[in-house]
């Protein structure tokens, strides 16, 4: 531990703050800062990470973006909020700090009218605005060093499973299930804002009403994404009962204007679930399966991209590349805009030797969502290039994951950065933990052990410099993790710098 003296003791976050939905004192140890931060810096990636978003007809997301800025202008927290679609069939909605909420494709088709949808958004709204998020981080749900931590995201069928690299405090807050409290307050000031907003509150107790008939019947795993982290229970539905009582009756319910927005999505379910099946079956390697699942819902849906860059994987898979390529490059004329396609397409442009090609469409992949896969590639490229420090650069950024094309990554990088001192062969970051205290992580990026490292730390003004010894031995591309047990706010912790003395091969 570093010592407990000078700068890192005066750096202590006050961690009692007024919640802005409720009033009430919330005990947090992460700020606004990092709200804000962590909102915008992975609301791209996690909608990449999930399908990217829907965009065969846009007017399905201008109208749920409708409805939740018509329910956001009634929020106790002025944020700035946003609202897509995800093009995935499993039914979730969930909310990231800073106002950044998703509905999926699959949740949409569930609903029945503007004012079920509206209490899904309204349910959203108050997890942001009341700092569930923030609150999860606090009293650690499982929430990790998402400044500092890279990780895999996958553990399901469909992109996600491609995903290698993305920070996890994203997907952790997605996925992390809040507690009892933070669902009922969610569901009582959500429909308060519907109230305001104009809509009927009552469709908040049929919406819950739905999801507990749903968890009692078991409809196989494609619920239990929702149902972990928002768990329906008798007791919320008892309890919007109660609250929608004290509300204004007669607002809008919106069956017809529902029916009326969604009617693409309702007439095309077929297709997506088509499509669902046949990545089961590309997955159990049963490609005619999966290509005659995909003729049809391609029949139904010719505008899917989603079903033009399977049928690439399928002819990919089997080294047709010609045809491989011509299925992305459908499905980039149909949507430009998700990471996957020109991942895919990068690769087969590689296989036939297409280099500049293939350098352009990793790049705009990484664009919307960085991989270990694409950045090794233009790692090599660079290198190939005698672009050194550029592929350099790209190999640091694989090296941080693992699996085989991280080891890669980090191989090359040694090989072009051979191990003459400690700056070359110890990768250091810095970052708050989710208790919100500072933490110094090493990265050994070499194929041997790293002992007696001395770190030096000091404020960015020019203060005397701090030294700490590091006494574990740091094995061959493994990480080492220091935690100070200073809280400090993420401006303070900006302002500290890290730096490696000395540090000697075993």
């Amino acid at each position: 531990m570093l010592p407990a003296t000078g700068m890192l003791s005066m750096l202590v976050l006050s961690a009692c703050v007024q919640n802005p939905v409720t009033g009430k004192k919330d005990f947090l140890l992460v700020s606004e800062d990092w709200e804000m931060q962590v909102g915008a810096r992975e609301y791209l990636p996690q909608r990449q990470a999930q399908g990217g978003d829907y965009v065969v007809d846009p007017s399905v997301e201008a109208y749920v973006k409708s409805v939740g800025q018509r329910l956001a202008a009634h929020s106790d927290r002025k944020l700035a909020y946003e609202f897509h679609v995800i093009n995935d069939s499993t039914p979730n909605a969930w909310a990231l700090p800073g106002g950044k909420i998703s509905i999926n494709r699959g949740l949409l088709v569930r609903l029945k009218s503007e004012s079920e949808l509206a209490a899904v958004l309204g349910h959203e709204i108050v997890h942001a605005a009341a700092k569930h998020g923030a609150k999860g981080q606090t009293r650690g749900i499982g929430l990790q060093v998402g400044i500092m931590t890279a990780s895999i995201l996958g553990a399901r069928e469909g992109y996600g499973q491609q995903v290698q690299l993305v920070s996890s405090v994203g997907a952790q807050i997605i996925n992390s299930q809040y507690g009892q409290g933070a669902e009922l307050e969610s569901d009582r000031y959500g429909m308060d804002y519907m109230a305001k907003a104009g809509y009927d509150p009552q469709g908040a107790v049929e919406l819950q009403r739905t999801f507990v008939a749903l968890s009692k019947g078991q409809r196989s795993d494609s619920l239990s994404r929702l149902f972990a982290s928002h768990p329906p229970s008798e007791k919320r539905v008892a309890q919007n009962i109660k609250t929608a009582s004290g509300l204004s009756k007669g607002g809008k319910v919106g069956q017809s204007e529902y029916r009326r927005a969604m009617a693409r999505l309702f007439k095309t379910e077929k297709a997506y679930k088509d499509f669902d099946m046949a990545q089961l079956a590309f997955q159990k390697k049963n490609s005619k399966q999966a290509s005659a699942l995909l003729r049809e819902a391609m029949r139904i849906e010719p505008n899917e991209a989603h079903f033009h860059s399977l049928m690439g994987d399928i002819a990919l898979s089997q080294r047709h590349l010609s045809s491989a390529k011509r299925s992305f490059d459908k499905a980039i004329s149909l949507n430009d805009k998700f990471y996957y396609y020109y991942l895919q397409r990068g690769k087969i442009n590689e296989l036939q030797k297409n280099s500049r090609a293939a350098q352009a469409d990793y790049a705009n992949s990484i664009k919307l969502l960085p991989t270990t896969a694409a950045q090794l590639s233009l790692g090599q490229y660079a290198e190939r290039a005698g672009k050194l420090s550029v592929a350099k650069r790209y190999y640091a950024m694989a090296a941080q994951a693992t699996g085989d094309e991280a080891s890669k990554a980090r191989a090359s990088l040694m090989r072009l950065d051979p191990p003459v001192g400690p700056e070359t062969t110890l990768l250091v970051r810095q970052g708050l933990t989710s208790r919100g205290t500072f933490a110094i992580e090493l990265i050994n990026q070499t194929s041997r052990d790293i002992g007696f490292v001395k770190l030096g730390i000091s404020a960015r003004s020019g203060s005397r410099q701090q030294l700490h010894s590091v006494r574990q031995v740091i094995p061959a591309g493994q990480r080492h993790q220091i935690d100070t047990k200073r809280r400090l706010t993420q401006q303070q912790a900006n302002q500290l710098r890290v730096v490696i003395l000395e540090a000697r091969m075993q």
